[in-house]
This record gives C-alpha cells, structure tokens and sequence, in this order.
C-alpha cells in the first residue's frame, strides 16, 4: 500500500517473539539455570502479546529510519536486508543477552494446562481470532483518507507533499504499524513452538512473506490474506507431511523453498497485479438534478 518492500521485517517478527520470551520464562534460575537471558518475568500471555506489540513497533520505526533518507527502493530493500542479516548475527554472538545462538526454550504456552489436543485446537481458535481482529483494524489504516495518503506517497511522494502529507510520517506509521503486527505475529508463534533462536528466523523467511504479498495482490487486504493462505500455510507448512526422501534428507522441505521461488517468478513475470488487483476507491457522482443547477446556476451568472 505505501510502496515499502521491508525485507527486514522478519526482524520486528523476531522481537516480538522474544519480548514474549523474556517476559514469561521466568528468572533464568528457574528452568535449571541452562539458559541466560534478561529480565525474566512471568507476565500474563495478553499482557507479554501487548508488549511484544509495542517493542515490534518501536524495532519498526528504527528500522524505517534507514528510509527517511530518499533512496532508490531497490536500494532501500537491500539495505533492509542487510540489517536482517545484521541483527541475526548479533543476537546469535551473544549469549547471555537472548541465549545466542541456542536461543530460548521452554517458553510457556497459556493453554498448556490442557490436554494436547485441546489446547492446540484452543490455539487455533486464538489465532482465528487474532486474525479477525488485526484484518479489522488494518483495513482502518488502508482505506478511507489513511489509505488514500499511503497510495499517493507510494506513487509520487512529491505530488503527496505537495498536498500537504508528511512523507517521512507516514513511512515512519507505516513501519510502526506493520511492526505492531509483526511483535504480535511473533509472540504468537513462539508461544506455541516453545522456543526460539537466530535459525528461526533467517532473512528468507521475509521472503516468503513477501511472495505471499505478490500472489495475492499488492495494495488488497484480502488478497494478502488469501497469499498468506496459500504460501505460509499450505505450501511451506504442507511440504512437512508430504513422505521424506531417505537418501535425501531435508529435500522435501528445499522442495517447498523452490516452489516458493518458481512462484514469485511466475507471477511476477505473468500477473504483476497478483490473484486480486489493488482496488481503487471509486467515488459517487453527482446528482444529475444537482449538476443541471449548478450549470443553469453558472449559464445565469
């Protein structure tokens, strides 16, 4: 929607994930004292989700600031990129701050007090929920006059100051935004995995977000979504219950890695545009009553 290809956004996914993390295992003495990290709270789950939140936003708006400078948007996203590589590399050096590279383990799951059947579909419904509610509050920030902004910047960011709109604002909400979704997608997940660590989360797992974001549609909430679907779910968690090759290990997993690439390609070489092209808002015309009178007003005058 604002033309910001945030290759780094694995990064805000990944600082929420260990907001979470350290705010619910624990003092590091308490799970045997094998792994170090700080803080260690025990919050409760929606409070460690909304923290996780707010520290992916703040880890969005840093990394949005390597945009304020105007740069071609190719270079923008491999500067993005590098910082991905960057902060995995960082985290997994030091291991008394997040547990290096081992990273966390036994990070707390809110319905583990029920059966494993239970508390997984109990999850699920969660997630639905989670869901639901982020589509809803996202879709106040795409349309309406928020939207409108964020198309005019994407398209030409000096026509939109012309009009009166703060580029580097925006770009900056932009990031926050997309970075309070990214902490709550990464508590999420780590309280269900149970662990995390700088493997989890390598810059081409951004690049599967952003397949899903070519073919569902760029600029369409639902389309998005629907890509998320079929690329997130049904193709990179799918490939795990397809039969394991025995005389090569890990094949089937690079299989769904390489349908992911044929995919971006495909796409993006046959419908640019997507499964759903981006919807512009269409506005009502004027009455015809209204029009004829204000002709024969102005032919008068």
């Amino acid at each position: 929607m604002s033309g910001v290809a945030n290759l780094a956004y694995i990064v805000v996914i990944a600082a929420g994930a260990y907001t979470y993390g350290i705010l619910t295992l624990g003092p590091d003495t308490g799970n045997g004292g094998f792994q170090q990290y700080v803080l260690g709270y025990r919050l409760p789950f929606f409070l460690a989700v909304i923290a996780a939140a707010v520290v992916g936003a703040v880890v969005g708006v840093l990394i949005g600031v390597t945009g304020l400078k105007r740069i071609r948007q190719d270079y923008q996203a491999m500067v993005m990129l590098v910082i991905s590589i960057m902060a995995a590399t960082v985290i997994g050096a030091a291991p008394s701050f997040l547990g290096g590279e081992p990273g966390l383990s036994l990070i707390p799951n809110p319905f583990a007090n029920l059966s494993p059947a239970t508390g997984d579909w109990a999850y699920v419904a969660m997630v639905a929920f989670a869901c639901v509610i982020g589509y809803l509050v996202m879709r106040r920030f795409t349309s309406g006059p928020m939207g409108r902004a964020l198309r005019a910047m994407r398209d030409d960011e000096h026509a939109a100051a012309a009009m009166g709109f703060s580029v580097i604002k925006m770009r900056l909400l932009t990031q926050a935004v997309g970075g309070a979704f990214g902490g709550v997608s990464g508590a999420l997940l780590v309280a269900f995995i149970g662990g995390w660590s700088p493997g989890a989360w390598a810059y081409v797992e951004t690049l599967a977000l952003l397949t899903a974001v070519i073919v569902g549609g760029m600029g369409n909430d639902f389309g998005v979504s629907l890509g998320t679907f079929v690329i997130a779910v049904l193709l990179l968690q799918g490939v795990q219950f397809l039969p394991q090759i025995r005389s090569h290990t890990g094949l089937t997993e690079a299989i769904g890695w390489m349908t992911l690439g044929l995919m971006t390609i495909a796409f993006l070489w046959l419908r640019p545009q997507g499964v759903f092209r981006e919807r512009r808002p269409r506005y009502g015309q004027p009455a015809v009553g209204n029009a004829a009178g204000g002709e024969v007003a102005e032919g008068h005058s």
